[in-house]
């Protein structure tokens, strides 16, 4: 059977010739890779964010604590310590009060009431920021010896600057003195590995650099 010449344009318009075919599936499959594309792209990014969060949470965590306790504690006290002598030395006058160590103390001459002190400190074996507790009984001896009953706890983790404390003045320079109205300088350098939820560390990754630092007074408690 044959149909007419004269067939109703309306009746033949939903078909699509080869070119029209073509061009909508291309069009189709260039949505499909753009839509695909920008899904890793926000992969990418969110694991990127993930991890400058999480390096940058913990050492701003860590630095709250030291500088609530910098300004409850009674002394406050930069210096060298050495783990495998469990050992603390302040560092003397007249040299620059930088060190890898800082030690607050509180001091307190009330016989009634609990005295207290945590050494931080750089341990470069391990890359960490640890944190000793002791009992400060009789006031601070330096060197300060005697720690190994206490327990060590890692708070900050790929440290890379062997220095992250010192005593500054109001112009932010080291001071020589241990002068009372001085600001306690913490620097944390570290750095870790850009997309660590990716896999295996291999020759190809990449790592980022991250710095944080605050500055805290001391203050002058009257028992």
């Amino acid at each position: 059977m044959k149909l007419p010449l004269n067939l109703p344009r309306a009746r033949v318009a939903g078909f699509l010739n080869l070119s029209e075919t073509l061009i909508v599936s291309t069009i189709f499959v260039l949505l499909v890779l753009a839509i695909v594309a920008s899904q890793f792209f926000a992969m990418r990014v969110y694991t990127l964010s993930a991890t400058k969060l999480t390096a940058t949470a913990t050492g701003r965590k860590a630095m709250n604590l030291i500088r609530e306790q910098v300004r409850g504690g009674g002394s406050v006290d930069v210096g060298i310590y050495v783990p495998a002598t469990l050992t603390f030395t302040q560092i003397p006058m007249g040299s620059l009060q930088i060190g890898n160590a800082l030690v607050i103390c509180s001091n307190n001459p009330n016989a009634n009431a609990t005295n207290w002190g945590i050494i931080y400190y750089m341990n470069p074996l391990a890359s960490n920021i640890c944190s000793v507790v002791f009992s400060n009984n009789t006031g601070l001896p330096s060197p300060l010896t005697g720690l190994a009953a206490t327990v060590r706890s890692n708070i900050v983790v790929y440290i890379t600057n062997y220095y992250a404390f010192d005593s500054e003045d109001q112009n932010t320079n080291i001071l020589t003195t241990y002068q009372n109205n001085r600001l306690i300088h913490v620097i944390f350098q570290f750095s870790m590995w850009e997309y660590p939820l990716a896999g295996v560390v291999g020759q190809s990754a990449m790592y980022d650099f991250y710095q944080l630092q605050t500055r805290v007074a001391p203050r002058i408690i009257n028992f």
